[in-house]
């Protein structure tokens, strides 16, 4: 009897996240970046319970639910619904029970609240299913042997705090790769929001920078971020002028300095054996196949094996954009990839 959650959160690096905790417990999460991908999920499947970022733009937590509620294809329109908000600021329990949360979750995600959370808010007949949170003392037992040495040559970022926010040092490196493959897409978007004026969802970005930063530990960009987030939040646009290029600037910065995640996996993949073409078949065919059933443990586990050979280029750049699809949870883009390694075999 599988425990089906929904995670509606705009910030991948937050999502997946959550997700990969929700996985850890038991759960089977399924993750959506918006108002309408989440209602629309929430039309096609019943789920044992909702989680909804407070802080997106275009539509707040808030409206997502309410969607949710209303729609008249929703399979969820009674479903428990816990919210997602930071300490600093409206998310409290009495504002999110008068809107019809149960329950909010401060970012970022304790295991032990998130684990408590399930026990809480899953119907009885489902909560056998779910596992134990990951204690302190596992956390302490976790070496650091997956890190790579020369992350400890950036002092403004605390490895310690990433991997105690994230679980463990594998969690942690992958959550630092999604934070660096976004950097220039969310910079941009910050950009844009700042030259167009718009506040509101100016305000929307810089929160989840804040909250994504300070999972990595980063302090110093998410105390700034943070610090404009609160100035969108009184409309001081001076302090907004003032500072917004400094933030860019110090985001940007580490597109340079986490390069070298990118340049570790080239290193690896020059010491590992080639693959041969029946066992790539065979890989990506059974993507295809468990990706279809979306079964996350049998998808990681073809995905792992794959890692350990190095792949042509064409074979490379299809498994890439599976890997990716991967970190989001996403089935039908892995599928679609998997796929498409046929195709041009076909050809």
């Amino acid at each position: 009897m599988s425990v089906k959650i929904l995670i509606v959160d705009d910030s991948r690096v937050e999502r997946n996240f959550l997700a990969g905790m929700l996985k850890k417990l038991g759960a089977e999460p399924i993750t959506t970046e918006s108002c309408d991908e989440g209602t629309e999920a929430a039309c096609l499947e019943r789920f044992d319970l909702l989680f909804i970022d407070y802080f997106m733009p275009e539509a707040d937590g808030v409206h997502t639910l309410r969607e949710i509620r209303q729609n008249e294809r929703s399979k969820n329109a009674d479903t428990p619904a816990v919210a997602l908000g930071t300490s600093d600021s409206a998310s409290d329990s009495d504002f999110f029970a008068e809107h019809g949360f149960v329950n909010y979750i401060e970012k970022p995600v304790d295991p032990d609240v998130l684990h408590a959370a399930l026990i809480l808010y899953l119907p009885e007949e489902k909560r056998r299913e779910i596992g134990t949170a990951v204690s302190e003392t596992e956390k302490e037992q976790t070496k650091l042997s997956v890190l790579p040495e020369w992350l400890g040559e950036l002092t403004e970022l605390s490895t310690e705090d990433g991997i105690r926010n994230c679980g463990t040092e594998e969690d942690y490196l992958g959550a630092l790769k999604i934070f660096h493959r976004s950097i220039e897409s969310m910079s941009d978007e910050i950009e844009g929001y700042y030259d167009t004026g718009d506040l509101k969802n100016y305000t929307i970005k810089v929160h989840a920078l804040k909250s994504s930063a300070r999972i990595i530990g980063l302090s110093e960009l998410s105390e700034l971020a943070k610090q404009l987030e609160a100035a969108g939040d009184r409309e001081d646009t001076q302090f907004i002028e003032q500072n917004t290029g400094t933030l860019l600037e110090l985001y940007r910065g580490y597109r340079e300095k986490l390069s070298r995640l990118s340049e570790d996996n080239k290193a690896r993949k020059a010491d590992k054996p080639p693959a041969d073409k029946d066992f790539l078949d065979d890989a990506f065919s059974s993507l295809d196949d468990f990706a279809g059933q979306m079964d996350y443990d049998l998808v990681e586990m073809v995905v792992d094996s794959v890692r350990e050979y190095s792949l042509g280029e064409r074979e490379q750049a299809i498994f890439d954009e599976i890997d990716e699809a991967f970190m989001e949870l996403d089935w039908n883009r892995i599928r679609t990839a998997a796929r498409k390694y046929f195709e041009d075999n076909e050809e």
